[in-house]
């Protein structure tokens, strides 16, 4: 391999440095929703990174770096889950773990946070999506559902989330 200039280095590191800046605690906290392990989550967020800097290496810069970064952790989170067998729904009763109670500095309120704690993983990894903002075609190649239902799901989740808030209060 020929070496490479410092420059050429310099370039690919200010843009994952940007990109880190600007999703890392994003991803954070998908990866907290889904692996409910606060160094779990940590884990898939550098594992995340690690593999934007071989993307990167191979093939350049990304056209769509936030959906390729989401996607990238939705499939790691999942990957852990099915090493560790822990794709089970999860149980209420069982988790004395807690999510930081403030995600970010719009949501506030522990009745939402613990009604989407409640729902089905899908549903949260969906609602989690869109939270950070991600298109229906981005939540679909994230989530690994088709762009053409995610809209329908998307609801649905929503609906019940909304039940579970109504039943909460």
């Amino acid at each position: 391999m020929p070496p490479v200039s410092e420059t050429a280095l310099e370039a690919p590191a200010a843009t994952v440095a940007s990109l880190f800046e600007l999703h890392a605690s994003g991803l954070y906290r998908l990866a907290l929703a889904m692996v409910r392990e606060p160094e779990a989550a940590q884990d898939v967020v550098q594992e995340t990174f690690v593999r934007l800097i071989g993307q990167m290496r191979a093939h350049g810069p990304l056209s769509h770096p936030r959906g390729w970064l989401y996607t990238v952790a939705a499939h790691a989170c999942r990957d852990r889950q099915r090493r560790m067998g822990r794709w089970l729904p999860w149980m209420i009763e069982r988790d004395a773990r807690r999510a930081p109670e403030t995600p970010d500095r719009f949501d506030n309120k522990r009745a939402v946070l613990d009604a989407i704690r409640a729902l089905p993983s899908r549903d949260r990894l969906l609602i989690a999506l869109r939270a950070q903002g991600l298109s229906y075609h981005e939540i679909g190649d994230a989530s690994g559902i088709r762009q053409t239902s995610v809209g329908r799901l998307l609801t649905r989740a929503l609906d019940r989330l909304q039940k579970e808030l109504d039943r909460r209060s």
